[in-house]
């Protein structure tokens, strides 16, 4: 099968061309750098392409898009949004320029889709939320709809934190080491999270399975408090957990970029688990020593 990444140097992306090349796809990354391995060039900002890097291609996935980790300050933001927006748009109308169209096409999302939730359990049929990052996102699930009418396949991965050998974790680990690990705000907001080796088995889950389109939150079915994701860190690193981040000094970091911290969003994975899909990591002491210990 030849499998299209565009984002393949970020942290998902590199757990996925792992994953692939291991089942033996035929890998094409779009790169801005076309010297790597498998690499063919693009430019989403100037709307240029290799116009061989999509020929072909079975399935197209999509994780472009600057980190939303780090201080938001105007210029930031507005990189979150282009980054995203701009890749996507030019992405979908390379693919309809194409002689013959790839199967399907999976664009990377996230659950900030729902905003702040703190007193709701939701799932992919519940309402979207308000805020900077739910606007972004509603945005870039809207444009793949051009394929969507071409009779292409479109999923949305809805991701929550994702843990493992680097990403998030790797920032959370710093904290901790240098005596500062604690809770963020009261503790009290809910953590979606998932293992990023069940995000490459999701992708599998998803090619297999061609009843799936559409939104798909792709988090653990075991939800945590930030107080409780907070203490288990802690007793895999064997670091206290005494000192509490307040939130007023989350903003002073970070700027409206402390909702990623402070948002409270309590996300099933509803499709997921009636299409049959199995977490291999649903308890988080047993993912977060994976990633640390193992």
């Amino acid at each position: 099968m030849k499998i299209v990444i565009a984002g393949s140097s970020g942290f998902i992306g590199s757990y996925l061309t792992s994953h692939f090349e291991s089942q033996g796809h035929d890998l094409v990354h779009l790169s801005r750098h076309p010297d790597k391995p498998n690499a063919r060039f693009w430019n989403p900002d100037k709307k240029e392409i290799d116009p061989q890097a999509l020929q072909g291609a079975d399935v197209v996935i999509n994780l472009s898009g600057e980190s939303i980790l780090g201080r938001w300050t105007p210029k930031k933001m507005e990189q979150i949004q282009s980054s995203r927006l701009a890749s996507t748009r030019f992405l979908c109308e390379t693919i309809l320029s194409l002689p013959s169209q790839p199967k399907l096409y999976i664009g990377a999302s996230a659950i900030g889709i729902y905003g702040d939730r703190p007193q709701e359990i939701l799932d992919e049929q519940s309402p979207l939320g308000q805020g900077f990052l739910a606007e972004v996102c509603k945005q870039w699930e809207a444009i793949p709809a051009t394929l969507v009418a071409r009779g292409i396949r479109v999923a949305f991965t809805r991701f929550g934190i994702v843990l493992g050998k680097g990403g998030a974790l790797k920032q959370m680990e710093k904290g901790f080491n240098i005596g500062m690990g604690g809770a963020l705000g009261n503790g009290e907001q809910i953590m979606s999270w998932i293992a990023v080796d069940d995000i490459c088995r999701i992708m599998d889950h998803i090619i297999s399975h061609p009843e799936l389109s559409g939104p798909i939150n792709c988090v653990s079915p075991e939800t945590v408090s930030n107080l409780t994701f907070t203490q288990t860190l802690g007793r895999v690193l064997n670091r206290p957990t005494m000192v509490n981040v307040p939130k007023f000094a989350l903003t002073m970091l970070f700027g409206q970029g402390a909702d990623v911290f402070l948002s409270s969003l309590n996300i099933k994975p509803s499709r997921l688990l009636t299409s049959g899909f199995t977490f291999q990591y649903p308890d988080l002491e047993e993912a977060l020593k994976k990633y640390i210990k193992g």
